[in-house]
C-alpha cells in the first residue's frame, strides 16, 4: 500500500474519528484543568501547588499543539475542530460551572 492510498484513507475516515478527537480532548482538558487547580493530586505546599499547575500547562500546550499539527497534516479538519473546540471549550464550561456553584 502506498503512502497515498494511506493518506486518502485517513482522510476518508475523518468524519468517523472527528467525535472521538473531541470527546478524549475534551476528557484531558477537564482533568488537566483539576490537575492545575489542585483538586487531582492534592498539593500540601506552594511548591508543589506551583510544580503541578506548571505540569498540567505543559501537557496542556504538548497536546493541544501536537493533536493540531497531526490532524492538520493528515488533513483530518473537522477532527482538528473538534480537538480544538474541546480543549478550548470544556475547560471553560468547568470553570464557569464552578463559579456558578461557588455562588
Amino acid at each position: 500500500m502506498s503512502g497515498i492510498a494511506v493518506w486518502k484513507r485517513v482522510r476518508r475516515s475523518d468524519r468517523a474519528v472527528a467525535p472521538f478527537a473531541g470527546a478524549v480532548s475534551a476528557l484531558v482538558g477537564v482533568v488537566l484543568l483539576w490537575v492545575a487547580i489542585g483538586s487531582i493530586g492534592n498539593p500540601t505546599t506552594r511548591e508543589e501547588e506551583n510544580a503541578a499547575q506548571e505540569l498540567a500547562l505543559r501537557i496542556f500546550g504538548c497536546w493541544l499543539l501536537g493533536g493540531a499539527a497531526l490532524y492538520g497534516v493528515l488533513g483530518m479538519f473537522r477532527a482538528l475542530l473538534g480537538h480544538l473546540a474541546a480543549l478550548l471549550v470544556a475547560p471553560l464550561a468547568v470553570i464557569v460551572a464552578l463559579l456558578v456553584l461557588a455562588a
